[in-house]
């Protein structure tokens, strides 16, 4: 009974030989697609990371040095005009 099964897919495909074609190729081709948005969605969250990651260890400190209370030429009272910047790499 099975025979008979394979028998006729087979003459199927070969009657349908474009039809078949076509379907195997688009199932290639999805396959490709989606393994493919896969690994971009993974290296996208790895270079989004490690860039964050760089962003993240660095410490911005302004020494005060003024009156305060008022909004100066800088933006905020009390800014001086240099900034330093110290890395956790910058530790003894």
């Amino acid at each position: 009974m099975s025979k008979i099964f394979w028998e006729i897919s087979k003459r199927n495909i070969r009657i349908h030989m474009l039809r078949s074609s076509l379907a195997m190729l688009g199932i290639v081709i999805g396959v490709v697609a989606i393994g493919a948005m896969g690994i971009l969605g993974n290296s996208m969250t790895q270079d989004i990371s490690s860039s964050l990651s760089s962003v993240g260890d660095s410490v911005i400190v302004t020494p005060y040095a003024g009156s305060g209370g008022g909004m100066g030429p800088g933006g905020c009272g009390g800014s001086s005009g240099s900034s330093q910047n110290m890395y956790l790499s910058d530790q003894n």
